[in-house]
């Protein structure tokens, strides 16, 4: 799932060097319309929902493992 995830943020951030401490505050690529691409494109790769608050709370890699982990 980890690997998945990492590959989904590569690819929507057009970034290649994705790691588990890659933040949205330290990404300047990572504004709020790739947010939103990126959250369609792990609901639909994962075949889950995100709540408003969960989508807020988004904001790192470790936080989106935690969050996509809880809806698996």
């Amino acid at each position: 799932m980890k690997e998945k995830i990492k590959k989904i943020v590569s690819s929507v951030l057009k970034m290649q060097n994705v790691t588990d401490e890659t933040a949205q505050r330290d990404c300047d690529k990572w504004d709020s319309l790739k947010h939103l691409y990126l959250i369609v494109e792990l609901e639909d790769s994962f075949g889950v929902s995100f709540e408003p608050e969960e989508i807020a709370e988004m904001k790192d890699i470790k936080s989106i493992y935690e969050i996509v982990a809880r809806k698996l």
